[in-house]
């Protein structure tokens, strides 16, 4: 006869008692009403999904005037047309000193928001214009402007979008007059 296991049990679970009936049972448990189809119960804080992050720019092999080949990242943070966490009115100030058509930089969003991170500034007629940089999740990829254009230029970096941007113009609306414009960019801004 094999001994009884019950009290060296590494269950988690309280021991249940041995002689309770359904009945018993059922009236010690406490009455839970059944879930509403369709509707998720709300996650605790620790167990929200985290807010997605930009995809991370690919390696790629640069080649020195040496003429060793050496790997190194191209991040964001080192385009001379990136400004960090430069504020908006700091980038219209630095783009507004240029006084040239197509003076562009692409900062940090102020809202911080996953689905919008960046912010492209760029001088257009002595004005700045701000468009929202989205980063579209469902594709890992980046668009200019608000949502809901039908065939919007997507592209998968910051900079395949500021190299097409030089060859092709933006479409800049005036948020007061709502006015169209269209320009190319042309030279970073650098601070």
């Amino acid at each position: 006869m094999k001994p009884s296991l019950r009290g060296s049990s590494t269950s988690v679970f309280p021991p249940m008692p041995d002689k309770k009936s359904s009945d018993e049972r059922r009236a010690s448990t406490p009455r839970v009403p059944p879930p509403t189809p369709g509707a998720k119960p709300p996650l605790p804080g620790n167990m929200k999904d985290p807010k997605p992050m930009p995809p991370v720019p690919p390696m790629a092999d640069t080649k020195p005037a040496g003429g060793l080949r050496k790997s190194r990242s191209f991040g964001t943070e080192e385009k001379d047309w990136f400004a960090g966490d430069c504020s908006r009115k700091e980038a219209e100030e630095l783009l507004q000193r240029y006084k040239k058509d197509g003076v562009f930089l692409i900062r940090h969003s102020s809202n911080q928001s996953s689905t919008q991170p960046y912010t492209l500034a760029m001088l257009y007629q002595q004005k700045v214009y701000n468009i929202p940089v989205r980063f579209l999740e469902e594709t890992q990829s980046y668009a200019l402007g608000k949502e809901g254009k039908k065939n919007e230029e997507v592209f998968s970096s910051l900079d395949e979008m500021v190299s097409y941007h030089r060859k092709n113009q933006i479409l800049l609306i005036d948020s007061r007059s709502q006015a169209k414009h269209t320009a190319n960019l042309t030279q970073a801004a650098r601070s």
